[in-house]
């Protein structure tokens, strides 16, 4: 069984970052390690007063154990990072955890429709640009592309200026890069990818909803974490994100007291499901 370790915060509530990784992941049966970067009563997004206890000075303690354990992962699947100093630990993580061969993939998870999460600061956007040259895939949203390159954030990005962020993005340091959010000339919402090494670029697309919810880009981080470990290729694992995303939101819009994320464990029983598995609960 192929191994991720899986480094952002637990949101206690919220259906986000750790919260999502680990059902999804694992549920492409694919183990999923964890190094926590903070513990949050909730995640940022529509939630006020909420509890953040960083856990950076705790983080190199766990990596010291594992080190001595001789543990080793498949690949590193870095999330929302709190604290700059976080950046330092995760490239020693690649150092010392990371098997040969194994990859870095980076969700820059850090900023939406041009603002900075609100508990983070401009450092966060330094500290990301760094980690993109030892990254291997890198999957951010496009104000956090544009952010990366230092280019002004605006709603409707065309089709060949997020083509050359991509290639620019890549420049940095990564082979693969991924910006999701494009919307493409039938007003369909979806992402785009670039493979440096054939210079292709791949994109997907789904019909665009009447409404967004938060945790949707760390559901589509974690599924092509697990689906680019299993070799899937970058079209079936952009097919994939994509379209869980659009069946978690129709299973979300019903409900009407949820506003903090998305229904996406009832996708997962319906890909049980129709792979013929017994998901009833006997008692």
């Amino acid at each position: 069984m192929k191994r991720i370790l899986s480094i952002q915060d637990i949101s206690c509530l919220g259906q986000c970052s750790l919260t999502i990784a680990l059902p999804v992941i694992s549920s492409r049966g694919i183990e999923v390690s964890i190094l926590p970067s903070a513990l949050m009563s909730t995640h940022t997004g529509g939630f006020t007063g909420y509890t953040c206890l960083d856990l950076t000075d705790e983080m190199p303690k766990i990596v010291d154990h594992w080190v001595r354990e001789g543990i080793k992962f498949d690949a590193i699947y870095t999330g929302y990072i709190g604290d700059a100093r976080q950046f330092d630990i995760i490239r020693h993580c690649k150092e010392v955890l990371l098997k040969d061969g194994g990859k870095l993939m980076a969700d820059p998870a850090m900023a939406d429709n041009g603002v900075l999460y609100s508990a983070l600061d401009k450092s966060i956007i330094a500290g990301m640009r760094e980690l993109l040259k030892d990254a291997d895939l890198v999957m951010p949203n496009l104000t956090e592309a544009a952010f990366l390159l230092g280019t002004e954030y605006k709603q409707d990005f065309s089709h060949e200026e997020i083509a050359d962020m991509l290639k620019r993005l890549s420049g940095m340091g990564p082979a693969e890069v991924i910006i999701t959010g494009a919307v493409n000339s039938d007003g369909k919402i979806g992402a785009m990818a670039y493979n440096a090494a054939d210079g292709k670029i791949t994109e997907y697309y789904t019909n665009k909803k009447r409404k967004s919810y938060h945790g949707t880009g760390d559901i589509f981080a974690s599924i092509i974490v697990a689906d680019r470990l299993n070799n899937k290729t970058m079209k079936e694992s952009l097919k994939d994100a994509c379209e869980f995303i659009s069946k978690s939101i129709e299973k979300t819009l019903p409900e009407k007291d949820h506003e903090y994320g998305v229904c996406f464990e009832q996708v997962l029983i319906d890909e049980r499901t129709a792979a013929g598995e017994d998901v009833s609960i006997s008692l």
